[in-house]
């Protein structure tokens, strides 16, 4: 808690003094959203060929975006780093999806996050952006870290049709 110290000096020939404490509380914060232009829902897929002889495609979207607010807590925290992972769900063999943030837009203020590279989802914590010290991005769309998801087949030999699947990807931000 720091302390902020008043002098108030009066001039009608007499002197006084007053000390005044006044406390001042900084809370720790952490708070994360992703945000898209009406919802965050995705739907990914691939793109079948064209022409007979040509393989399928993949897809993108990048219309998600990740915002943050972070205080610090001193030396005890004094970054954090975002993770994310698929909690819920799962893709078949041989169709990896790929996410990647990009560098934040600096709408908001302070030290903010540095992406790390692509990541393969899965249902383990892996770290998408580093280093995030006192900040925040601003909210809504072209605000924080554009999300970049990206939908491959790696095997065509295990591309089988299947019903849609759903996937639920877990964002945190954590020290």
């Amino acid at each position: 808690m720091a302390t902020l110290v008043m002098l108030i000096f009066l001039s009608n020939g007499a002197y006084a003094q007053y000390w005044q404490s006044i406390g001042v509380f900084i809370p720790q914060v952490t708070l994360i959203a992703v945000r898209g232009e009406t919802n965050t829902n995705l739907s990914l897929g691939l793109d079948g060929p064209g022409e007979a002889g040509l393989g399928m495609t993949n897809t993108s979207d990048s219309s998600l975006w990740i915002n943050y607010t972070f205080i610090r807590g001193g030396l005890t925290r004094p970054k954090g780093h975002i993770y994310t992972k698929i909690s819920s769900g799962s893709l078949p063999s041989g169709m990896p999806l790929k996410v990647r943030a990009k560098s934040a837009t600096y709408h908001g203020i302070g030290l903010l996050g540095s992406p790390t590279s692509q990541l393969t989802l899965s249902s383990t914590d892996q770290k998408i952006i580093s280093n995030v010290r006192t900040s925040y991005t601003g909210r809504g769309i072209n605000k924080g870290h554009n999300l970049v998801y990206e939908l491959d087949v790696t095997n065509y030999s295990l591309a089988n049709y299947t019903s849609p699947i759903v996937l639920t990807i877990t964002y945190t931000l954590t020290d």
